[in-house]
């Protein structure tokens, strides 16, 4: 099991802003790299974040299994995929 934390913005992410777009194809292509499955999204406590359709399709012609919740959902979700031992990423929005 591997587990990479990142506690930063890419440097699209600190172009365009925090919450719109939100996230794009571009800020997931290194979790979809590593092999996963699946991929929860947390959208913030309000969420605020934007995850457009173009994220979505990405992932699915990926063939991964995309969840996009609130953060606090997301992060249920999360830990009930591990422990179903799905390999999967996650992408936590802490706040908004």
């Amino acid at each position: 099991m591997e587990l990479l934390l990142y506690l930063r913005q890419t440097q699209q992410q600190k172009a365009r802003g925090r919450h719109s777009p939100g996230v794009q194809p571009a800020d997931v292509k290194e979790v979809v790299e590593k092999g996963i499955q699946a991929l929860v999204i947390g959208r913030g406590m309000s969420e605020a974040l934007k995850v457009p359709p173009s994220t979505v399709e990405y992932l699915k012609k990926q063939g991964i299994d995309v969840r996009v919740l609130q953060t606090e959902q997301a992060v249920k979700e999360y830990n009930a995929l591990v422990a179903q031992g799905v390999r999967v990423g996650g992408v936590f929005h802490s706040t908004c």
